[in-house]
């Protein structure tokens, strides 16, 4: 019996349709009915000095900032001593640049101090760039005296020829 004259019908089998009971939810009622002692559940996180030199050097206050890196450096905390060396670096980076651009816009202290890094990062890319050239400048000028010392010893050596 040809495929083409099969029957379509009898190949496919209908659906049974089953009931499938269905568990109820456990769900708890309203959270925001409850009574909630918020207050208590407050946690106020302890202040470190780190914390109070990131404020203060947001805030451009470097000998404050300088202040706080140095008790940070004391505290018994495992990273204290290379965190407030990262901070005391970054600070006499700061303080070596004669520029200081106080553009803050109140923003977040963990932003002004990337916004400070990135200043600084700016300004270093600039130097950076401006020493290329002089490099490059200074490359040039040691290429003609090579070039005028060879004629020199060229000139020199033939004259004692003769």
């Amino acid at each position: 019996m040809p495929a083409e004259n099969a029957s379509v019908d009898s190949a496919v089998p209908e659906p049974i349709a089953e009931q499938v009971a269905v568990a109820e939810l456990n769900i708890p009622e309203s959270v925001a009915e409850a009574a909630c002692d918020c207050e208590a559940l407050v946690v106020e996180v302890e202040e470190t000095y780190f914390d109070r030199a990131i404020r203060a050097l947001a805030a451009r206050d470097y000998a404050q900032a300088l202040q706080y890196f140095e008790a940070h450096r004391d505290a018994d905390e495992a990273n204290a001593a290379r965190e407030a060396e990262i901070g005391l670096a970054f600070i006499a980076v700061l303080q070596a640049d004669s520029r200081d651009p106080s553009n803050s816009q109140a923003l977040d202290d963990r932003a002004e101090v990337i916004s400070l890094a990135l200043s600084l990062l700016t300004r270093l890319e600039d130097k950076v760039a401006s020493l290329g050239k002089a490099n490059s400048q200074l490359v040039d000028d040691l290429k003609k005296r090579e070039a005028v010392l060879e004629r020199l010893r060229e000139l020199t050596l033939g004259q004692l020829e003769d």
